[in-house]
């Protein structure tokens, strides 16, 4: 059977699978690649599946411009064919469904997952990134309960899971967001009234979108100039808003001045 093809660089193929995450629904695992480095793969055979795969793969391209402590991630080939290595019978049969291209994410080594309440005063900025990427990416899924946050060495905080995003839906059906704001429920609610939110380049997604497997652009169902021409528009639309909320703060600064000096 012939493989699939991917936009990017050459194939980068899973060797090995070394342990299941158990814990969450989609059972992501511990992989090595043929270049040798460890991901976590997350797999098209459970969950949202393909177009999931693409909506946090883009997802961690934009959290990561705007600031955000996020791991790299990559399309990883999972060769047809891969025997079982380790889990249930339930994850053999996520593999069987697997096969092809599936989402790498890069393994952060020596973390620990962050509770609301192990947050300080020297996370601040961090969260603020963390909170304007959520907030462009319509990430529904950072509750108090489960921040989906990570302590890594040296106290370093990392942010992961951006599964549950929105915005790709939300751009494809021409909803744009209205404020810059965060849903009650969030961890970080209320703290992009402190930020200006970051302007983006609208033509970087068609770069993106050229490393994507098209077995992803196919679950989207939409073509690649679809996609990207929705994302242009929503991120001109993100870009007004923050020039908006900019001069807002300019008029206030000016405001606080005059009212200082008389």
């Amino acid at each position: 059977m012939p493989l699939p093809e991917s936009g990017g660089d050459a194939a980068v193929t899973v060797v090995e699978i070394l342990r299941v995450f158990s814990d969450a629904s989609t059972r992501p695992c511990l992989v090595r690649t043929t270049d040798g480095r460890l991901h976590v793969l997350k797999l098209a055979g459970a969950g949202p599946g393909p177009r999931g795969l693409l909506i946090e793969f883009l997802a961690l391209r934009f959290a990561n411009l705007l600031g955000a402590p996020v791991p790299n991630a990559r399309p990883l080939l999972l060769p047809h064919g891969f025997p079982w290595m380790v889990g249930t019978d339930e994850f053999d049969e996520m593999i069987q469904r697997s096969f092809g291209w599936n989402l790498g994410v890069a393994f952060i080594p020596n973390t620990a997952p962050v509770a609301a309440a192990d947050l300080g005063p020297d996370d601040t900025a961090k969260l603020l990134a963390i909170a304007e990427a959520d907030c462009f990416l319509h990430n529904v899924d950072r509750p108090r309960s489960n921040p989906n946050l990570l302590r890594g060495a040296g106290g370093t905080l990392h942010a992961i899971d951006f599964d549950a995003c929105l915005y790709f839906d939300r751009a494809l059906a021409g909803r744009l967001p209205a404020s810059l704001a965060l849903p009650h429920t969030h961890l970080l609610a209320g703290m992009m009234t402190v930020s200006e939110g970051k302007a983006l380049d609208p033509d970087l997604p068609v770069s993106w979108l050229a490393e994507e497997p098209s077995t992803w652009i196919a679950a989207a169902g939409r073509a690649v100039p679809v996609i990207a021409n929705a994302l242009a528009t929503y991120i001109r639309h993100w870009n007004a808003l923050c020039a908006g909320r900019a001069q807002v703060a300019g008029d206030q600064r000016e405001a606080s001045v005059g009212e200082s000096g008389g």
